[in-house]
């Protein structure tokens, strides 16, 4: 599944079969909170937030491949990946609060306040809000994972491990 949609296997992958009972879970929590039909947010939209969540968290890994995904899909060029990380890029209000959720909880998920929670509900259902928390709390365990374990950088994503230590208004190396 994994070679087909990314065309090589990631190394996320081959960790986590090393234990592949607990694997087949991740890879369908994964599956579950990114790409489910049944969910509200569409795909595109949790792409960026990951990208925002990995960021957030340090994670090169997940960064990489976030930033990777948004070109290879959906076609974005430098300029929007910036404008994605940037707290201030250019986007609708609803999107820009749950861009601002993504970072604040991933930062420090007992500073997010009892206003941004209250405007996350003005703009969200119940259902997208909680798919805008799993996705949050999803990232920050896989992130903790790749970071802990140092995880290799496939060759086809190579180009994008700048966009980690990307910071507005600095030119991206």
């Amino acid at each position: 599944y994994y070679q087909a949609r990314m065309a090589f296997l990631p190394n996320a992958i081959k960790l986590y079969l090393h234990i592949p009972w607990i694997g087949e879970h991740l890879f369908k929590l994964n599956n579950s909170i990114m790409r489910d039909e049944r969910n509200s947010l569409d795909e595109h939209l949790k792409y960026k937030m990951a990208l925002v969540a990995s960021q957030v968290n340090g994670c090169t890994y997940c960064t990489s491949h976030h930033a990777c995904t948004l070109q290879r899909r959906w076609g974005y060029q430098d300029e929007q990946l910036a404008e994605t990380l940037d707290p201030n890029g250019p986007r609708d209000e609803r999107e820009a609060v749950a861009m601002e959720f993504v970072r604040q909880a991933s930062a420090d998920a007992t500073a997010v306040s009892d206003d941004l929670r209250a405007r996350l509900a003005q703009h969200f259902t119940p259902q997208e809000a909680m798919e805008i928390v799993l996705l949050v709390g999803f990232w920050k365990m896989y992130n903790t994972m790749h970071n802990a374990m140092n995880l290799p950088i496939e060759d086809p994503v190579l180009a994008y491990t700048d966009w980690v230590n990307y910071q507005q208004g600095a030119p991206k190396k």
